[in-house]
């Protein structure tokens, strides 16, 4: 994006705050539609990675489906337009409240995560797909892998033996669903997921209506090509799906929106001392947890023309772990300077918080010609209203 792009959304709209490109997005969709052309497919957002409703319309509009994690994420996918036959139920530990709604619902499916969960449906119909954990490493980062029998989704085989065996009449089993975890590079993973599931299927001659494979495709946060390898998804995973002679569902979010947004943040101080130096911005963990969270690596751009040094990069928060970058070479800033953290579109807003009671930032989209204000920045008396009864005084 055009750095002056930048500059307009910080002075129309103050930081720290959210950029979205939406020619960017519009790029990804034709990328993952093109690795995926010669099966029978259909992609569905994954609302956690980013669920405002503005892009979640922008999205829809390119016949992409929604998948959602929770109830509140459900009613938000209805109120940007997509119809239930397009959305896809996900998640674990849902409470009974949780399934009552969904089953009044009637979404395409509801991905059972357990044997336990069948139990919660009671005598309700409804449309399910069951969700297997097939035991495979993703090669990713501990805290988003999802396939190991040490993580907490999914079912193993022999347990989804018992509930095939076991299912009550009133549940139609569509599919099955497989999500081995995020931010996933190599093509190993899924060759090794997607073959274990081929094997169960045969095995128990069960006819599905779908296989939802997931998602997980990595982007390249470090701009080093490390990326989701698609040239080799295209030519070695997408024809072993064909095989299957069914649709085939995708659930991808980072992929789609990771790229397409920034974060844009002031420096506000520029600290030195004599073991290292430090560049300090108005934004902070609470904006974007995933360095602290995950140690995750994001690029971060100086906006200035200036020489360069090394610096630990962090934010407001009194937290130690409040840090988006250690040791990083970067353009040497004066307060006021303009800091844009890259590939911040997906798991960004959507894990914001109020932490030391920061009010969250505003989102805005950039179309190709307009900046466009699609969340407003929060205020005090947002949060001061959700904990005053009517006959409380103001503060």
């Amino acid at each position: 994006m055009n750095r002056e792009i930048f500059f307009r959304a910080a002075s129309e709209y103050g930081t720290p705050l959210y950029l979205y490109d939406l020619g960017e997005i519009e790029r990804r969709i034709k990328r993952a539609k093109d690795t995926l052309k010669s099966l029978d497919f259909k992609i569905f957002f994954a609302m956690k990675a980013n669920s405002n409703p503005y892009l979640l319309k922008f999205i829809h509009a390119y016949g992409i489906g929604a998948d959602a994690v929770s109830v509140n994420e459900y009613k938000m996918a209805l109120f940007a337009g997509f119809n239930t036959g397009e959305i896809i139920v996900n998640g674990n530990g849902k409470s009974l409240e949780d399934l009552e709604f969904y089953i009044a619902q009637n979404p395409l499916c509801i991905n059972v995560d357990s044997k336990e969960e069948i139990a919660k449906f009671g005598n309700k119909n409804a449309k399910i797909a069951l969700r297997i954990n097939p035991d495979v490493n993703p090669q990713t980062h501990p805290h988003i892998s999802t396939g190991l029998k040490e993580n907490k989704f999914g079912m193993d085989f022999e347990t989804a033996k018992e509930v095939i065996k076991t299912l009550p009449s009133n549940l139609k089993m569509v599919g099955l669903h497989c999500h081995i975890g995020s931010q996933i590079t190599k093509i190993d993973p899924f060759i090794e997921a997607f073959s274990s599931i081929e094997k169960f299927v045969r095995s128990q001659g069960i006819k599905l209506e779908f296989l939802n494979v997931g998602g997980g495709w990595g982007i390249d946060y470090k701009k080093d090509g490390t990326e989701m390898d698609l040239d080799g998804y295209r030519k070695i995973v997408v024809p072993f799906l064909s095989t299957l002679d069914m649709p085939i569902y995708f659930e991808l979010g980072r992929f789609i929106t990771a790229s397409a947004g920034y974060l844009v943040s002031k420096v506000t101080e520029v600290k030195r001392n004599s073991y290292k130096n430090f560049v300090i911005l108005d934004a902070s963990m609470a904006d974007l947890i995933r360095p602290a969270l995950y140690d995750a690596y994001h690029e971060i751009e100086i906006l200035n023309d200036g020489e360069e040094m090394i610096a630990d990069i962090g934010g407001r928060i009194c937290e130690s772990g409040d840090i988006f970058a250690r040791s990083r070479k970067i353009k040497i800033p004066n307060p006021g300077d303009l800091a844009v953290i890259h590939d911040a579109g997906s798991y960004g807003y959507s894990m914001a918080s109020n932490y030391n009671l920061s009010l969250k930032p505003a989102e805005v989209a950039f179309d190709g010609e307009k900046l466009i204000l699609i969340r407003k920045r929060e205020k005090f008396e947002d949060i001061l209203n959700l904990c005053l009864e009517d006959e409380d005084e103001n503060i």
